[in-house]
């Protein structure tokens, strides 16, 4: 049996830097206090991680996804955002 997915196809790494770039969303809000200049940054850092994951859906619209863990990641990266876009919007 061969895997008739393409080599570039979307994997765990599509989903890995949107989720790396929400550590210092949640990092800022447990850290600190609510401020302007940090509620700015925090939705600098989310407006760049909701580019990426848009970036990984164009990758799997071209290629296809790779697997079951790559879909899970792809859910825990979408689940982030929207937990730290709700928790901004409340701010």
């Amino acid at each position: 049996m061969t895997d008739t997915k393409s080599a570039r196809a979307a994997g765990e790494s599509a989903w890995a830097l949107p989720l790396l770039t929400l550590l210092p969303v949640v990092a800022l809000r447990y850290l600190t206090s609510p401020s302007t200049p940090w509620l700015v940054i925090s939705w600098a850092f989310c407006a760049l991680s909701a580019v990426l994951l848009a970036a990984g859906w164009v990758t799997v619209f071209r290629h296809g996804m790779r697997g079951p863990s790559a879909w899970v990641t792809c859910f825990l990266a979408h689940a982030a955002l929207a937990v730290q876009v709700i928790w901004l919007v409340r701010n």
